[in-house]
């Protein structure tokens, strides 16, 4: 036991050294491509747009060739978008690293309790995938509250129109006066806008950083709007009007199901439970499903259908409007 521990720490260290030493310096580096990034952008403001897409190439590594490595894979372009879209500031690399040391010390835990190499496997697959859940949950959370608050956003947008306000003053005036993380995307449009790109193009990024049906529908009817012409006010504010139907629609359906999903996630976790409970009042009675191998198979083969029911469940739950 102590054998393990010692080498469990070493692990740990060395990992960590790992890390430290490839990310050395990389605030310094990012200052520096930041400002690189803003002369490009104020410098071209005339040049077309697919420059200036060039020019906002995003950062895949601290590492020069690692960094040149990403960039052509276009999975790590795909995973770099997701990453912007949680609001992470973290690169690829990074990520992969956090990942990796995750999934060592997960195994290396395991390793400690069982010499199941199947066990240990799985332990340190499960502490491997622990920060891309992470990245995908805030990632969620951020839509979710970027969607609550896109309503308002359409109104004040339509009252500023209104007014007799340009649209992108309208663009301005939600990234001054939404919360986050509204106002912070539409400022990154509004800015790309004055950096030169047209407004159809800096709409398209939009949709792209926050890939949501409601937005894309919203941006749909202004580029419809410009090119046949229209109260876009009025446009806007019907818009804002059908998504906020759509969230009243969905809080109802949530109150009508609620004990039938309440019913059906104590059915997906009375297994587990059950397990448990029984495991603590008499351990030798459960000591066969965890200590020998055929009980191990059947661990393995319970896990596989609570995890296809909870998923089916889970498909049967979510309805969409």
């Amino acid at each position: 036991m102590l054998t393990s521990f010692l080498v469990f720490i070493f692990c740990l260290f060395l990992v960590l050294f790992a890390y430290l030493l490839a990310t050395r310096g990389s605030d310094a580096k990012r200052t520096r491509l930041q400002q690189r990034l803003t002369e490009a952008l104020m410098t071209s403001a005339h040049t077309d747009d697919v420059e200036v897409l060039l020019a906002r190439q995003e950062l895949m590594s601290e590492i020069p060739w690692v960094n040149r490595t990403l960039i052509q894979l276009q999975a790590a372009t795909r995973f770099k978008r997701v990453l912007d879209q949680a609001d992470i500031e973290i690169t690829v690399t990074r990520l992969l690293m956090f990942s990796l040391m995750a999934g060592m010390l997960a195994g290396l835990a395991a390793s400690m309790l069982t010499m199941s190499l199947l066990i240990i496997l799985s332990g340190g697959l499960a502490g491997a995938l622990v920060p891309f859940i992470h990245v995908f949950w805030k990632r969620k959370k951020r839509f979710d509250k970027f969607l609550e608050h896109l309503p308002d956003a359409l109104e004040l947008m339509s009252r500023a129109l209104s007014a007799g306000h340009a649209f992108s003053e309208a663009l301005h005036m939600v990234s001054v006066e939404m919360p986050e993380p509204i106002s912070k995307e539409f400022r990154k449009t509004y800015e790309e806008q004055n950096f030169g790109l047209s407004l159809k193009l800096a709409l398209e990024n939009l949709t792209q950083r926050i890939p949501l049906l409601d937005l894309r529908l919203c941006v749909t009817a202004i580029m419809i709007q410009r090119e046949t012409g229209g109260n876009l006010a009025e446009i806007l504010e019907k818009v804002a009007h059908t998504i906020r139907e759509r969230f009243r629609i969905l809080g109802d359906l949530k109150t009508l199901t609620t004990s039938s999903r309440l019913s059906a996630w104590l059915l997906c976790g009375l297994p587990v439970g059950v397990a448990l409970a029984v495991t603590t009042m008499n351990p030798e009675y459960m000591s066969i499903l965890w200590k020998d191998p055929r009980g191990h198979k059947l661990i393995y083969l319970a896990l596989f259908l609570q995890i296809s029911g909870m998923l089916i469940v889970r498909k049967i739950l979510r309805i969409k409007i």
